[in-house]
């Protein structure tokens, strides 16, 4: 479920304008009133149109009124006929004719009349005017509002490093029985319709009795108003206050409808209360058809300096589970200065089932652990920073985890010294699981090393002395355990940069050849004895080959005596620098054999590492090649691979297909796309399985349509979730104009499973509870 920014049908007369993000309480700017009154002091100038009259600066509060024939009484009236145009700053008002009380300031028009101020268009046959006040009356008028929408983007797009793109801007555009002006920048009409769709015929509309838009305190208000769509009237709304300009506004948000093998019917009916600029609040009543109403509750803050969020779902009693079951998510985050800043990340939910029974977000089903820390932290872009972190983790698997209990961590880092780096992180943690081994483990590694960097290439030898020490007082199958392991590290790493210039066809390019050797020196230790905490062997790769450490994490650190050596080739446009084509081939030898392992791991003892070998690049045109190999020299067969290709002619065109395979473990096959098909129609959708086992991982089909000014998309999502049963949604969702959406979108979910998947409207919501 997502929340949609308007109140129900009714904000759509606000010209698609979403809610506001939360900010920070600060001091109110001046009035304009000041502003306005300046103004009073306006003069008028009268003239008479002539044929190509030369341009002249005009004053910015004069009346300027220009015609075809004037006539009337200097300093009283103007009576201008043909062609007039009446212009006073950012309005001008054009008609066939125009009677203009210059004592009351009063200006009739008549005919074809035609009010422009800023980029508000009003057409009708007459108007009644007082220019300098800009109020006045419409008669039976159509008109066109123009303003933008601060764009929104997803936050798996913010992760990727996206930026915000450029506003969007909505037309809205409707006729009424009157239009009454009120200001700059206020309107009072009377039986309105709205809608932002640009046919005579509009495929949906929004009609109201009485409808205010007050675009100096961003907000509106309507009065009997009804949704039609098709023709149809499909949503009333007797008073329905909304936000304008991207302003947040207290009331009733659109439901969201959503139906799923697990859930049954699932309906939402959100209420937004805007309480203060800086923190609101969203109660979301929930109705699960198959196992009851669940309340769910989201408040917000932000105040200088902090920011934080408390998210509550409870369902007294589920009919199929047969107790109550609840859920919390509290996350705040504050800056305390001079460097220093805190965290606190409590999540829990009542039983290890909460999300493949109840998540609203089909990806929360796949969830193994959830997160319970606190944490402060110092980073004043000095040569140290630290932190302190308490940890406890809720398992939904049944597998227990460590807790942390507390956990400081520390780096002292020098990058420049006389061409040395000076380095040195440091860790105490404290481990706690009820059925293992628990206790303190310190580490300290201070390293040095010298960066010999030039043009073509580099040289970095390294030393460090990694010191760990364990001091474990309950243990499962032994006594207490003070044990200490230092182990002396050296490497060197160098690296040389070789390019020519080349051609591809007509394209200018430059061609790289980027060799690189790397030597590690581990001694031997024997560390059986030692408890594994946090350590699990690393995937083999080509980051894990230029790596000191065949696992991650502190408990076990691999004895080594081995060179890698990797070659990378690259074709770069020569005119921007942007890469077409990546190859590269990695290879590793090993002068001893492994003798540090985990419990139950087979040590190595070829000489020969496995081979790696990728391509990535643009083999054709739209169309993008990757590859991926890591093949066994000794016993002649392939470990690894991935290849994958995908085709992207053009926006909302994208067709891609992979294999992965690793042996004994799964051989993945990945299908998806999205492309127009007929009359606006778009198919989308995705395959993913191992076809190994003949196991469905994912299955996603989906349709949309875009009308031009509305949207409609339907899908339904196969997932295999954490206790190997399938979870079956299905979506169907309708946007209007950019302006409002109902139903239950699956766009975040077509967007994170279909690489290059194009969205055909623009967002207009933010997520609360149940962004897919």
């Amino acid at each position: 479920m997502s929340r949609p920014n308007l109140r129900l049908a009714l904000p759509l007369l606000a010209c698609g304008l979403v809610a506001a993000p939360l900010r920070a309480a600060e001091p109110a700017g001046y009035s304009i009133s000041a502003f306005r009154a300046a103004m009073a002091q306006a003069a008028v100038a009268v003239t008479v149109r002539q044929p190509k009259p030369p341009a002249a600066p005009k004053e910015h509060t004069a009346t300027v009124v220009t015609a075809d024939k004037i006539e009337g009484q200097q300093d009283v009236r103007v009576d201008a006929s043909g062609r007039v145009v009446v212009e006073r700053d950012a309005t001008r008002l054009d008609a066939d004719r125009v009677q203009y009380d210059l004592l009351s300031d009063e200006a009739v028009a008549t005919g074809d009349v035609v009010l422009k101020r800023g980029t508000d268009t009003i057409r009708g046959p007459r108007l009644r005017y007082r220019v300098e006040e800009q109020v006045g009356e419409f008669e039976t008028p159509t008109y066109e509002i123009v303003r933008k929408r601060p764009a929104r983007v997803s936050k798996q797009a913010i992760s990727a490093g996206i930026t915000r793109p450029a506003d969007v801007t909505v037309h809205g555009h409707g006729q009424a029985e009157s239009i009454e002006l009120e200001g700059e920048n206020r309107y009072h009409l009377k039986n309105a319709t709205f809608t932002t769709c640009e046919a005579n015929d509009p495929a949906w509309y929004v009609k109201a009795k009485e409808l205010d838009l007050d675009f100096d305190r961003n907000v509106g208000d309507a009065t009997h108003g009804t949704f039609h769509f098709g023709g149809l009237p499909v949503m009333y709304a007797p008073a329905a206050p909304f936000p304008l300009s991207g302003e947040r506004r207290s009331g009733l948000l659109a439901p969201t409808i959503g139906i799923s093998n697990v859930t049954g019917l699932d309906v939402t009916l959100p209420y937004y209360l805007n309480l203060a600029p800086n923190y609101d609040d969203t109660l979301v009543p929930r109705y699960i058809a198959r196992r009851g109403v669940q309340l769910n509750n989201e408040f917000r803050y932000l105040k200088p300096g902090y920011v934080g969020s408390l998210r509550t779902e409870y369902l007294a009693r589920d009919e199929v589970y047969g107790e109550s079951r609840s859920a919390v998510s509290f996350i705040h985050d504050q800056q305390f200065g001079r460097g220093f800043s805190g965290r606190v990340n409590y999540n829990a939910v009542s039983d290890k089932d909460y999300f493949t029974d109840l998540s609203s977000r089909v990806t929360q089903t796949s969830t193994d652990n959830l997160m319970r820390e606190a944490s402060l932290s110092y980073n004043a872009g000095s040569w140290f920073s630290g932190s302190v972190l308490t940890q406890r983790i809720q398992s939904l698997t049944g597998s227990p985890q460590y807790n942390r209990l507390p956990v400081m961590t520390g780096l002292a880092y020098l990058p420049e010294v006389g061409g040395f780096s000076l380095k040195m992180p440091m860790e105490a943690a404290n481990f706690h699981r009820s059925d293992s081994d628990q206790g303190w483990r310190t580490y300290v590694y201070p390293q040095v090393a010298y960066n010999f960097v030039r043009p073509g290439g580099f040289i970095t030898p390294k030393i460090g002395v990694h010191a760990t020490r364990y001091a474990l007082q309950d243990r499962v199958s032994a006594g207490p355990l003070d044990e200490s392991r230092v182990l002396p590290i050296g490497s060197v790493d160098a690296g040389l940069f070789f390019e020519r210039d080349s051609h591809i066809g007509h394209r200018d390019v430059v061609q790289t050849l980027e060799p690189r050797l790397y030597y590690l020196k581990v001694p031997y230790r024997n560390q059986n004895t030692l408890p594994v905490f946090d350590s699990a062997p690393m995937d083999f790769g080509f980051a894990q080959i230029f790596s000191e450490n065949l696992y991650s994490g502190q408990d076990r650190y691999a004895n080594a005596s081995q060179i890698t050596g990797s070659v990378t080739s690259r074709l770069l446009n020569a005119e921007n620098g942007e890469e077409l084509v990546r190859g590269a081939f990695g290879v590793r030898m090993y002068f001893e054999d492994q003798k540090v392992t985990l419990p139950g791991e087979t040590p190595r003892t070829e000489q020969l590492a496995d081979l790696l070998g990728a391509f990535s690049g643009r083999v054709l045109p739209n169309t993008t090649l990757d590859l991926f190999a890591q093949y066994n020299p000794r016993d002649t067969r392939m470990e690894r691979g991935t290849v994958g290709l995908r085709y992207q002619p053009g926006f909302a065109k994208v067709a891609s297909a992979s294999y992965r395979y690793q042996r004994q473990s799964y051989t993945d096959v990945d299908l998806a796309l999205q492309w127009p098909v007929v009359n606006n129609f778009y198919v989308v959708g995705r395959v993913n399985g191992d076809i190994r086992t003949d196991k469905l991982t994912q299955a996603i089909a989906g349709l949309e349509y875009n009308g031009g000014c509305w949207v409609f998309r339907l899908a339904a999502e196969s997932l295999l979730n954490t206790s190997g049963a399938y979870t079956n949604a299905y979506y169907f969702q309708f946007e209007f104009g950019g302006a409002i959406s109902i139903g239950n979108s699956p766009v975040s979910l077509l967007e994170r499973s279909v690489v290059g998947y194009g969205r055909i409207s623009q967002p207009v919501s933010d997520p609360v509870f149940g962004s897919q």
